[in-house]
């Protein structure tokens, strides 16, 4: 019989923004246990919370077989490894007062808004053994700044969003987000630019574009032909330029283990699923993998309570340019900052309302766009109309990606 022991420990400092002041503090610490046990094509799982007794975990897990649910692993044997780094972003003694710093620096900052918002301090740890000798152990901290603003003349509830995940606190790092602030407000309130309708180079963030089909990725879709990808595993789909992991990097995602649900290991803690255009990985588990004849992508995770399903923790998408300017050179972009919903047809059209969008040059903001639909196939926007990926964001405190791809702007 085959065994897996899991534990996962998550503590959280979370202070609440209102109107430019911190007005609560919460902390949560919570830990969540889970044994799997494997024997004749059956898994058993059982999960508490807390402090348990391993031993009588075991034992409910060993009765879950009872119920003859079907899944086939295989456990990685033999493997020890560790990536802990006990240090916090923040200490926690300090949180308070820097909370409360930049509440009162971005309200300074920005007269005409409304200021809400979160700091979260996060630290995650957590470990994975098995009956084949496999020991796997991580732990990280992250500190992340969120800010719902609004026009004080508004009525809507927000009018836009700010928010920065980070590894590294400082006051370079704090007068960063206070300049993104001014930025934003600076550039919400200037006089509406209505484009003409055409084609233009759009920039989004990597979920705003590949959150469309990432249900084209597992395999259950991928395998049942309604994917728009079913057949096409190692085939060259995208732009060559265009590679897409989920990461489980600790330097890029320190909120996640290294290793997946089932305690497997990527390579450079990142599992491929485009990889200069060619599609190389589809979302799946051992179960599934086994079951559909797939690669195993080393993507599974799920409750601590239940079978394992797949998971995305975090994305990494390979930037092609270290920043819009170098991306761009002197372009005209588009960058859009909230869209409303979106839809994508299965042949892969879709089309995008853009609410709040602000005009770049030479990588700055220099005005708010009207509102508009932006449309485009998938397949071409992530093909032949695909720019490129900017290692900075436009926002300087900001540590993510930005993609670059031409899109259709169409006025309402």
């Amino acid at each position: 019989m085959n065994k897996e022991y899991i534990v996962n420990k998550s503590s959280e400092i979370t202070l609440n923004i209102t109107d430019g002041k911190v007005d609560s503090f919460r902390e949560i610490d919570e830990t969540t246990n889970t044994v799997r046990v494997y024997s004749e094509g059956k898994i058993g799982v059982a999960g508490a919370l807390g402090e348990v007794d391993f031993s009588e975990l075991e034992k409910t897990a060993e009765t879950k077989l009872l119920e003859g649910i079907p899944y086939q692993s295989t456990l990685n044997k033999n493997l020890n490894k560790k990536i802990e780094n006990p240090r916090l972003v923040v200490d926690k003694s300090k949180i308070i007062p820097t909370a409360k710093r930049i509440a009162k620096k971005v309200a300074m900052a920005c007269p005409k808004f409304l200021v809400n918002g979160k700091v979260q301090l996060g630290q995650n740890s957590g470990s994975y053994k098995n009956s084949e000798n496999t020991d796997l152990a991580y732990k990280n901290s992250n500190l992340s700044v969120f800010f719902q603003v609004k026009d004080k003349q508004s009525s809507n509830i927000a009018d836009a969003y700010y928010g920065v995940s980070l590894g590294k606190y400082g006051k370079s790092v704090e007068d960063k987000i206070v300049a993104d602030l001014a930025m934003l407000h600076e550039n919400f309130f200037a006089e509406k630019i209505l484009l003409p309708n055409g084609e233009y180079p759009m920039i989004f963030g990597s979920y705003d574009i590949l959150g469309h089909v990432f249900k084209d990725f597992i395999a259950e879709y991928y395998v049942s032909g309604g994917s728009l990808f079913s057949g096409k595993l190692g085939q060259k789909v995208f732009n060559e330029k265009l590679s897409v992991y989920v990461d489980r990097n600790p330097k890029t995602n320190r909120a996640s283990a290294f290793y997946d649900g089932e305690g497997e290991i990527a390579k450079n803690y990142r599992a491929p699923l485009i990889e200069k255009g060619v599609i190389n990985g589809i979302l799946n588990t051992k179960n599934t993998a086994a079951m559909f004849g797939l690669p195993h992508a080393k993507t599974s995770g799920g409750s601590y309570d239940g079978v394992p399903t797949i998971a995305l923790p975090g994305l990494f998408v390979q930037s092609t340019a270290a920043n819009l300017s170098e991306l761009l050179g002197d372009k005209k972009a588009i960058y859009v900052a909230i869209t409303s919903g979106g839809d994508i047809t299965t042949e892969g059209t879709l089309g995008l309302p853009v609410m709040l969008a602000f005009l770049v040059e030479n990588g700055k903001m220099v005005g708010r766009v009207s509102e508009f639909n932006a449309s485009g196939n998938i397949l071409d926007i992530l093909g032949k109309d695909f720019v490129g990926v900017s290692k900075q964001d436009i926002f300087a405190a900001s540590e993510n990606e930005v993609m670059v791809v031409n899109m259709n702007l169409i006025n309402e």
